[in-house]
């Protein structure tokens, strides 16, 4: 009787021990890292060159997920979706956020997961870049010194236009002297106090670095020796496709050098100094993201946090004749993702492919907060314990063509092996569409869509892209959402006030 219940009671702590059942656990806090335009070009992805030590040491102690992607690549509508946890056409935002996104989302009943955690009880506070142009308090006061956008030389930051401005900028200053360093001051205050707390607590800290322009203090520059930094290994655009499969690059809105090959960077030279500006940038990043993570750690509240880094899409590096994101492109749609939790093997790393739209309802199951049954993304809980498992068929993105009025979309779904691109007129009809191999050609540049030993394959990637995310959802694992379309985008803020939106006659 007695070996019994010895083993009952294994039994039971190996139940709790793997997950399965939980005894009241207390909620765990959240410590989470938004990074802007950070591509998974890192240390801990591969890429050698790069320094970032502490972003390392993040996915040493928790779970990398390799195939991770946003729903639309770029800065608003990928946060009004993954803040959500609704995919775009149920956010209505495109660029900027809509006045749908807004008032009868975030300000209704489809909070984003700050505010959603607040409601259930933790204390919140945003610092830095959270959302794009529109500010939210949780429990005290959101924070950002400023937009990301200071130079420390005065004679560049008294211009007014940015295409006055060079693209980035190398001074010997402290951290603090951009914004970033400044955020992450407070951000370690902040997290003093609430360790005082007696409830839970969710701190999330929004980096503006490395969204241009690259400013950096020129330690961070000197990690690097430029002629080790490797150009794109594909810079041209890809083979057999249209021109509008890129868009206006955004480091063209800066004061650059003329391209003298029809690329927006026309010499190796300064494509290098390019990319020595943003490797700066990211290890700027990563610094502060190291000063955070190690108060965490003094403070003796490691194993009782979540610790999550995300990004809010990728970036084009020269990559297919671009510099930007917007693009429907595996560079801009494909973003890192790291979760450290003390209560799941360290150092693993899983090759499924998940979604941003996932963040939401994982966060709350991390944390021990019931999720919302109109999410349209799904825990990835289930891959800490097991990175290894079957996941999902599909991960599904998006980008339009035409600012501030969409001209027609592009819609793409990435299987296992492959990414097919289908672009739609507005009113559905066909226009152009694009196949690329990731086996035989990972950086995508040869679009193979007409190739004829690829036509049955189209044709079915064409069927699962029409049938959904719901159709992709790993087996056994089901999605209740049934969320309305979002009305017509009308853009909210500033941004409404140009263009045809104007009310100005």
């Amino acid at each position: 009787m007695k070996a019994f219940v010895c083993k009952r009671k294994f039994f039971l702590f190996w139940l709790l021990l793997m997950g399965f059942i939980n005894l009241g656990a207390k909620q765990k806090n959240v410590l989470l890292f938004i990074a802007d335009d950070l591509r998974p070009e890192l240390g801990c992805y591969g890429a050698d060159y790069m320094k970032t030590p502490h972003i390392d040491q993040l996915a040493e102690a928790g779970v990398l997920f390799k195939r991770a992607y946003v729903q639309q690549p770029v800065c608003t509508a990928s946060r009004a979706s993954f803040l959500t946890g609704l995919r775009p056409e149920s956010t209505g935002s495109d660029y900027p956020y809509s006045i749908y996104t807004v008032e009868k989302l975030l300000e209704g009943n489809r909070p984003s997961f700050l505010k959603y955690f607040m409601q259930k009880g933790y204390h919140v506070r945003g610092i830095g870049k959270i959302h794009h142009g529109y500010k939210e308090d949780y429990s005290e006061k959101s924070y950002s010194a400023g937009y990301g956008t200071f130079y420390a030389n005065p004679e560049i930051q008294k211009l007014k236009k940015k295409k006055e401005k060079p693209p980035y900028e190398c001074a010997e200053v402290s951290d603090e002297t951009y914004d970033d360093g400044k955020n992450t001051v407070v951000a370690i205050e902040t997290l003093r106090r609430m360790s005082k707390m007696d409830q839970p607590f969710f701190l999330a800290l929004g980096l503006w670095k490395p969204h241009l322009p690259w400013n950096a203090p020129k330690k961070y520059w000197d990690l690097y020796d430029p002629e080790t930094i490797p150009l794109s290994p594909n810079p041209d655009r890809p083979k057999g496709t249209p021109k509008y499969v890129t868009d206006y690059s955004n480091l063209q809105k800066y004061d650059i050098p003329p391209p003298t090959n029809g690329r927006v960077v026309g010499e190796d030279a300064y494509a290098r100094k390019m990319k020595h500006a943003y490797a700066a940038c990211v290890s700027y990043t990563d610094a502060q993201i190291g000063k955070v993570i190690k108060e965490l750690d003094s403070l003796g509240l490691k194993d009782d946090t979540v610790v999550m880094l995300i990004s809010d899409h990728g970036w084009h590096l020269g990559d297919q004749s671009h510099w930007g994101k917007s693009t429907n492109f595996e560079n801009s749609n494909r973003a890192p993702w790291i979760v450290s939790d003390s209560r799941f093997k360290k150092g693993t790393q899983s090759n499924a492919l998940v979604e941003y739209v996932d963040v939401f309802p994982s966060l709350c199951e991390l944390a021990g907060v019931e999720s919302p049954d109109y999410l349209e993304g799904n825990s990835v809980a289930p891959l800490l314990k097991d990175p290894n498992r079957s996941w999902k068929k599909a991960a599904f993105s998006q980008y339009p063509r035409g600012y501030p009025r969409a001209k027609f979309e592009g819609f793409s779904i990435r299987t296992d092996r492959y990414h097919y691109i289908e672009w739609r007129e507005l009113d559905g009809t066909f226009k152009s569409h694009e196949l690329y191999d990731h086996k035989e050609d990972p950086i995508e540049s040869y679009n193979r869509v007409a190739n004829p030993e690829n036509q049955e394959l189209v044709r079915s990637l064409k069927v699962r892209l029409k049938a959904g995310w719901k159709q992709a959802l790993p087996d056994g694992i089901e999605n209740h959402s049934n969320n309305v379309p979002a009305p017509e985008f009308v853009p909210w803020g500033n941004e409404a006030a140009f263009g045809p939106y104007s009310k100005k006659k």
